[in-house]
């Protein structure tokens, strides 16, 4: 495919006022996958400054079309699963590509949703119900309630969506059967919801009236089984809005509440008694009085391809004032992207479909002040989709910690063991290398506790990088510091990612729009034909190609060539050697005529090695001179080098081969031989002590949207310019007027272009707004 999906984030966080607030959370985690066969097609982090960010995905080219779905979360979201998470279902594929979905069954499915959470004996209640197709997609239903005589009590019709209601009142002792039928599906049976012998309903008519909710509760469970306080609570935003106290020994309770009281949308009212028993929980929603709006102006009526547009943005409120905020701008060819009717946005996302279970089909109708039915087909949609039936023996739960924070930069975790599998003794020392292809790599310090548990948190780096871990322990002697690089396992990770979650693909928009006798799509699909044909033609096709080859030869090992890699003494470390801390402590009482003399733990000074028969050197005047890989080094640096990466250490004890370093072999010559140093040394089966290295991926870079100059080279190739996506600027900034002005260059098409704007006012107010107009 090769195209690319431009992102633009926005991360906001209820905080007890009428506008959230910025996210604490810095990385958000943005995943692209198949969820039917369980796999990732992308992953990237995007960094949020002040709750916003921007990144993209590139489709690779060999991706098979198809639905794909969008995920994007931060640490702190999954306290709360993945009904939280922002999803976003895709469709992948060519021009005049057409997809359908097969279900699982033929069936009607048909949910009804007491307003209270249950029907109670000779209490009226409203009745929500939502119907859906064999492909999880609304349909029409009609249908009849009978009672246990067959006669016919209800007649009811979903209005809008599949969605509808009806009141009905339960009589004592009566079973009841629901019949229904759609345009697809004939007559079928179905379930009342359950029915309970007493208990509460609490019943809401958000249309009372334009400025205010009338509210009734009932109850029907007499004498001695009341509770003495009953309490209406009203939460919104993240903070408690509305609380009325009524006495629970009424049957029958009613009171009006003023929509001037409530911030706009939704608003969750929960019934309880005076041990906060919850009874019941409805949510309603309260409509704006107006939104801000954009007004879109350009330099000229109309346009011809390839021109370029100047354009101004001004947007005001609800009285007129400038807003100022932080946009992003969409501009494509309406004819080539398909921008499904009443789809999401990012008002109808923050208003509403963030806060209710489920998808919702063409969320932005409820929205549309040209719908008069909005705000009651919203009303039932939150009966059914924000329907609530309690069962609290859970609610300890809800006093747990949450087990995600709000990050503040990238992190990683782990854990160091010692290899026998038993607990460190101590804390351990980290120093971790992060290295990437660009720039210099970082370098971060830690510790872990006394579990030997660590977490470095709030780091910052771009781009997949390499992440090596080393850990040691620093213990303080008399003479100074010394540092132990111990035996030990080193385990890390970045963070977890949440499973997959099937999503319902059929509420994506049907693509029989781009059919093949669209006059227009034909010569778009044609015009890529052609560029693709080309792009061929340039490409060479090889025959086969047989390579042989023979094993290369070992590349010369130099650093004993002095003496001819023949020592007078020569001990290979093996893995039986690595719990020695350093080389003194291993070289100690090993060789006949070789000794150690001074504290084998110290740095400074060192210990010294004297030689039988040896006196002292010019480099070292206690005795022995030290190489390590042939080069000449301080014991000082010697006593640091880890027992593991130690290949060898070769000992020159005699006059005649030490003679070849003149006088620094007058006292003996002892060269250490790392792995690393040996070009043939074969690490494939080589344990990793002390340390650990995995690969871990950054902040996704920002890349800028390209669009041609409008000035082309008559020799470069073929180029014919049909972009689907015009233009894209995530970076549309309004000052202090509410106006913002940009610029781009249409295409060579005539399509109708589509602008849309979308993003988060200064105030935190959601705002989008969408113009279009006419290529000639």
């Amino acid at each position: 495919m090769n195209d690319t999906i431009w992102i633009k984030a926005y991360g906001m966080i209820e905080n007890g006022g009428e506008s959230p607030e910025a996210t604490k959370s810095v990385p958000l985690y943005v995943d692209l996958y198949d969820a039917k066969f369980e796999r990732y097609i992308d992953r990237i982090i995007i960094k949020l400054e002040e709750g916003k960010g921007q990144g993209d995905i590139v489709l690779p080219k060999d991706l098979e079309p198809g639905s794909y779905s969008l995920r994007a979360y931060t640490q702190w979201m999954r306290n709360f699963g993945d009904p939280a998470f922002f999803h976003k279902d895709i469709w992948v594929g060519e021009l005049g590509e057409n997809w359908e979905y097969v279900g699982g069954d033929s069936k009607l499915n048909l949910g009804f949703f007491p307003e209270s959470g249950d029907l109670v004996e000779g209490i009226q209640s409203k009745i929500g119900f939502k119907a859906t197709d064999a492909y999880g997609r609304s349909t029409d239903v009609i249908g009849y309630i009978l009672n246990s005589k067959s006669d016919t009590l209800i007649r009811f019709e979903s209005e809008h969506l599949g969605i509808g209601s009806f009141e009905f009142t339960p009589k004592e002792n009566e079973a009841y059967e629901v019949y229904a039928k759609s345009a697809e599906q004939n007559w079928m049976k179905f379930a009342l919801s359950r029915i309970l012998k007493q208990g509460y309903v609490l019943d809401f008519d958000p249309l009372y009236s334009e400025s205010e909710i009338k509210v009734t509760i009932h109850h029907n469970l007499g004498k001695g089984n009341e509770r003495k306080k009953l309490y209406l609570i009203g939460l919104s935003k993240g903070q408690k809005v509305y609380e009325k106290e009524f006495d629970g020994e009424k049957a029958d309770h009613s009171v009006l509440i003023s929509k001037e009281d409530f911030f706009p949308g939704i608003i969750t009212f929960t019934l309880m008694d005076e041990e906060t028993t919850l009874l019941a929980e409805r949510l309603v929603y309260v409509y704006p009085f107006s939104q801000a709006m954009a007004n879109f102006k350009s330099e000229k009526p109309e346009y011809k391809p390839k021109e370029l547009v100047q354009m101004e943005i001004a947007i005001v409120d609800e009285f007129g004032s400038p807003v100022e905020g932080n946009f992003s701008v969409s501009i494509t060819d309406a004819f080539q992207v398909l921008h499904p009717e009443n789809g999401e946005n990012i008002y109808s996302y923050f208003q509403l479909s963030s806060e209710v279970k489920g998808e919702i089909e063409q969320p932005d109708y409820y929205f549309n002040p040209e719908n008069p039915n909005a705000e009651k087909y919203l009303d039932n949609l939150l009966l059914t989709q924000g329907w609530r039936r309690f069962s609290w023996e859970n609610l300890a739960k809800l006093a747990n910690p949450p087990a995600f924070g709000f990050e503040e930069g990238l992190s990683l975790s782990g854990k160091v063991y010692k290899v026998n599998d038993k607990p460190i003794e101590a804390p351990h020392e980290l120093r971790m290398l992060v290295t990437h292809e660009y720039g210099l790599p970082i370098l971060y310090e830690g510790k872990t506790d006394q579990s030997g548990s660590f977490s470095f948190v709030g780091m910052d780096y771009q781009d997949s990088v390499g992440i090596y871990l080393q850990a040691f322990t620093e213990k303080e002697k008399n003479n100074g510091d010394t540092t132990e690089l111990k035996r030990n396992e080193v385990v890390m990770s970045v963070p977890t990612t949440p499973d997959f979650q099937i999503r319902n693909k059929a509420l994506l928009p049907s693509g029989d729009k781009f059919q093949d006798f669209d006059e227009y799509l034909v010569s778009v699909k044609e015009a890529k034909d052609m560029l693709e044909q080309f792009r061929l033609s340039q490409e060479i096709e090889l025959g086969e190609v047989t390579v042989r080859g023979r094993r290369s030869e070992p590349i010369p090992d130099k650093r004993a060539i002095q003496y001819n890699n023949s020592p007078d003494r020569a001990l290979p470390v093996t893995e039986e050697y690595y719990y020695f801390q350093n080389i003194f402590q291993l070289l100690r009482g090993r060789f006949p005529g070789v000794n150690v003399v001074g504290d084998v733990f110290s740095i400074n000074p060192p210990p010294s090695v004297i030689i039988r028969g040896g006196g002292a050197s010019i480099v070292n005047a206690g005795g022995a001179t030290f190489l390590i890989d042939g080069m000449r080094a301080m014991p000082g640096m010697v006593a640091l080098l880890p027992v593991s990466e130690i290949e060898r250490i070769d000992i020159l004890t005699g006059l005649s081969k030490g003679a070849v370093y003149g006088a620094d072999g007058a006292g003996g010559v002892i060269n250490v031989l790392t792995k690393a140093g040996n070009p043939n040394y074969d690490w494939k089966d080589e344990p990793v002590i002390g340390n650990a290295a995995i690969k871990a991926k950054g902040y996704d870079p920002i890349r800028e949207f390209y669009t041609p100059s409008g000035v082309y080279d008559i020799n470069a190739p073929i180029a014919i310019d049909f972009r689907s996506t015009i233009y894209w600027n995530p970076q549309v900034i309004t000052d202090s007027e509410g106006k913002a002005r940009f610029q781009f260059r249409l295409t060579e098409s005539k399509p109708e272009v589509n602008v849309d704007l979308q993003g988060i006012s200064k105030s935190g107010e959601p705002i989008r707004a969408t113009y279009r107009f006419q290529v000639k």
